[in-house]
């Protein structure tokens, strides 16, 4: 097991969490991206049931490493909400919702390999109809 290169601050943020990857092979197919995401995640199936919240450290098409203050056993299946960067039409924040099994389990973090994931709305966000702009940049004013 890798240890981190330092310790997460008191506050149990754990965003900042670095995985030493300098003495490890690459033997991933796939390229990972490095990001820094909130995470909310839980665990599926039975057995002791485990939810909490993170922060995604990199992602790829077929994993997601998530730094997180507790372990997660190895095989676990786990259910990621994660907060997507980027929202739909420029106003309704997305969640990317993922399903997989944790392939590596970490003292700060676990790395979960996909098997299905797919995108859904969060909820719209607080844009008032008269603060959007229509064709031609003038100002839509709300109907009532």
């Amino acid at each position: 097991m890798r240890s981190p290169t330092r310790l997460p601050s008191e506050t149990g943020d754990y965003r900042g969490e670095e995985f030493d990857q300098n003495d490890l092979v690459d033997r991933r197919s796939r390229h990972r991206f490095p990001l820094e995401l909130r995470v909310r995640f839980r665990t599926l199936g039975q057995g002791y049931p485990v939810a909490g919240m993170g922060w995604v450290v990199n992602m790829s098409s077929g994993g997601v490493l998530v730094s997180h203050q507790h372990q997660v056993s190895p095989g676990t299946l786990v259910e990621l909400n994660i907060d997507w960067p980027t929202r739909l039409d420029g106003r309704v924040p997305l969640q990317l919702v993922a399903i997989g099994k944790v392939v590596r389990s970490e003292l700060f973090g676990f790395a979960l390999g996909l098997e299905r994931y797919h995108f859904r709305t969060a909820g719209r966000a607080a844009v008032p109809i008269r603060e959007s702009h229509g064709a031609g940049g003038q100002q839509k004013q709300a109907r009532a």
